[in-house]
């Protein structure tokens, strides 16, 4: 199942997206403003708080499980590169070995691709923690959100609708992609026509023709039919919108908010105070103490 709206009765689906929304955004700049291994603290902080806000509205981690295994595959590659080709010699910090290969090849920079740095490993590890910090925050957006709701809410803090109108469209196409694609997955494998049983030379030549031709013709006619049924409903009239649902922001959405504030206020005080700090002391807070922490608060 991909990341798509689940209809359920939870604190966050009663929640205004527009109180949803600057959540998300807030997320953004905190992942990007991270560049130091201590910062990494601060994001699971951030983190942690976002597997609460989970919790609140009822996602459970089975919902992800297709995004997360194809996830591990790039945060495993994300570490080995960086453990690789991490060096900043330059600017007078030390490297620190984990373990050689039999053969070494300098590269610019001063990087070494036949060793395996400490420094390296706790860059990529930070990398990481950014990236799924940043997707963990879109499914309390997206799958506690019906697609009306978020376009009302984009509306009502006076985002141009046609281009509101195509994001939340967008939205509702991505589950359709997979969804259309694994059926036709199937149907192929009833004329023996196996993908999962080829090799990967095979699935780049020839086996993806017999099913990206389908789906683009399926997603042609669907994207026309969507055509149809938005212009005969007059999409684009002059006329002001009016809107059946309330999404604007009241108490609830107010003390979420200054939940939120609260936090993030927290972490930037985080980020430009760990100078004060010992760095090796926060690293042994971060595997003894904090990531233990998290599988307890995942939902499942």
């Amino acid at each position: 199942m991909t990341i798509e709206y689940i209809k359920a009765n939870s604190l966050m689906h009663r929640m205004s997206p527009i109180a949803k929304l600057i959540y998300v955004l807030l997320t953004l700049p905190l992942v990007l403003i991270v560049t130091r291994t201590a910062d990494i603290l601060m994001l699971l902080v951030w983190l942690v708080y976002t597997l609460i806000l989970w919790q609140f509205g009822k996602i459970r981690l089975r919902y992800l499980a297709k995004v997360f295994r194809l996830f591990l595959f790039v945060c495993i590659f994300i570490i080995v590169i960086q453990g690789f080709m991490y060096a900043r010699v330059g600017l007078g910090e030390s490297q620190t070995p984990l373990f050689k290969l039999p053969w070494s090849y300098q590269i610019a920079g001063g990087a070494d691709l036949g060793v395996f740095t400490l420094e390296g490993f706790l860059f990529g590890i930070m990398i990481v923690v950014r990236v799924i910090t940043a997707v963990c925050a879109l499914p309390l957006l997206i799958m506690t959100t019906s697609p009306s709701k978020l376009l009302d809410g984009l509306t009502k803090i006076k985002v141009p609708f046609s281009f509101a109108f195509m994001l939340v469209t967008a939205i509702r196409f991505v589950p359709m992609v997979d969804a259309t694609w694994s059926r036709i997955v199937e149907a192929q494998k009833l004329r023996a026509f196996n993908i999962d049983k080829m090799n990967f030379i095979k699935k780049a030549i020839s086996a993806y023709i017999p099913i990206t031709t389908p789906l683009v013709l399926i997603l042609l006619r669907q994207a026309n039919d969507l055509e149809i049924a938005i212009e005969s409903r007059g999409f684009g009239a002059p006329e002001k919108r009016t809107f059946m649902e309330d999404v604007g922001i009241h108490a609830r959405e107010i003390a979420f908010l200054a939940i939120t504030v609260l936090v993030y206020a927290f972490c930037l005080w985080f980020k430009f105070n760990t100078g004060a700090f010992n760095t090796a002391t926060l690293w042994v807070q971060v595997l003894t103490v904090y990531i233990p922490m998290i599988p307890q608060l995942l939902p499942f």
